[in-house]
């Protein structure tokens, strides 16, 4: 395809996309700049947001701290809670809230019209523990259910909150420290962060590298790089070869072939369909194949304010591609340039949609 055309059709700044098969990377392109009007070509070094692809890097955090005893996927998280716990009402009777629903968005929570919008300019950057108590703009409600745990699927960030919040109970670490030393620095990672204004090094470390939201007429967004309330859920930056890597590690461990994070056990419990929903897996959206299993994949993706991406993962036949983009066009993933990208690379490496 002609990706320049097609990028300039939705006006979209800069590109990253990596392909990989058979336990390593395959290849990785890339095309336009981080701004609109800069020479700051994209490449090998460029950083975008993850955006809601954050909520798979949490679940792999989960799943290991699972792995080795630290954590219950199956519990109820209230006996984990120190700093608030969910309130007891009709829906908590029979059924309570565990990692596992959480993390499938089965949890019996609904996040309210508007909340998890970015950062102002100004704004106190607030606390988990506030967030899941209701006393800021991003979520101005108490959480409650408001049905019976794995009765439904609705999803939810409030929920990844909640995760977050057990973590920080448990083990006194947020999310960003949990994922660093379980995730990216066994991999090797540099160029893979959680990022909140002000709450780290990478601000001056790495941002030149970092990618500029635009919208869709291709024009800067008024926050930049937007910033989101919800770590665990929204604010993974990285490049289309990190989280390559990370999706490698996995597959190897699903099919026993040694990955460094996960037990062959985890990471088949990830890529399994979760109560109600048989397309909810644990932080990723499973789409089996029954007539031709290596046509099976998974799918993480994110879509916020001046960037768009999203992965998609034959993990029976441990293929893959992901695309990143510094753009909001105004359409979803399937409608997009990211949409035309994945469909061109998977037809051409012959696997079908």
């Amino acid at each position: 395809m002609n990706i320049t055309e097609r990028m300039n059709h939705f006006n979209i700044p800069g590109v990253g996309l990596t392909y990989f098969a058979d336990g390593e990377i395959g290849w990785s392109k890339y095309f336009g700049t981080l701004e609109k009007g800069t020479d700051n070509v994209v490449d090998d070094n460029s950083i975008f947001h993850a955006c809601s692809m954050s909520k798979m890097i949490t679940a792999i955090c989960v799943l290991r701290l699972a792995q080795y005893g630290e954590l219950d996927l199956y519990k109820d998280v209230n006996e984990y809670l120190t700093s608030w716990k969910i309130p007891d009402n009709e829906f908590t009777k029979n059924k309570k809230v565990t990692l596992a629903n959480l993390l499938a968005h089965q949890a019996g929570l609904y996040d309210l019209e508007g909340s998890f919008a970015p950062y102002k300019n100004g704004d106190c950057i607030p606390s988990t523990v506030d967030i899941l108590r209701g006393i800021t703009p991003y979520n101005s409600e108490e959480v409650r259910l408001k049905y019976e745990p794995e009765a439904d699927w609705e999803y939810s960030d409030v929920g990844y909150c909640i995760i977050s919040q057990v973590i920080l109970d448990v083990l006194g670490e947020t999310i960003p420290q949990t994922a660093k030393w379980v995730i990216f620095n066994p991999l090797g990672l540099t160029r893979t962060f959680f990022w909140k204004p002000g709450k780290n090094d990478y601000d001056n470390i790495l941002m030149d590298d970092c990618a500029i939201g635009h919208n869709k007429h291709g024009n800067v967004v008024k926050e930049v790089r937007a910033a989101y309330p919800n770590i665990e859920g929204a604010a993974l930056w990285t490049t289309t070869r990190e989280i390559g890597s990370i999706i490698i590690d996995l597959l190897k461990s699903y099919h026993g072939k040694g990955g460094l994070i996960l037990n062959q056990e985890m990471a088949r419990l990830m890529l399994t369909p979760y109560g109600c929903a048989e397309n909810a897996g644990l932080g990723v959206f499973l789409f089996p194949d029954s007539d031709n299993k290596d046509n099976s994949c998974f799918m993480s993706q994110g879509w916020g304010v001046g960037m768009q991406c999203k992965l998609r993962v034959y993990y029976e036949g441990q293929r893959g591609v992901i695309v990143m983009t510094n753009s909001d066009p105004g359409m979803d993933q399937n409608e997009s340039l990211i949409g035309e990208v994945i469909k061109c690379v998977c037809e051409s490496n012959g696997v079908a949609l």
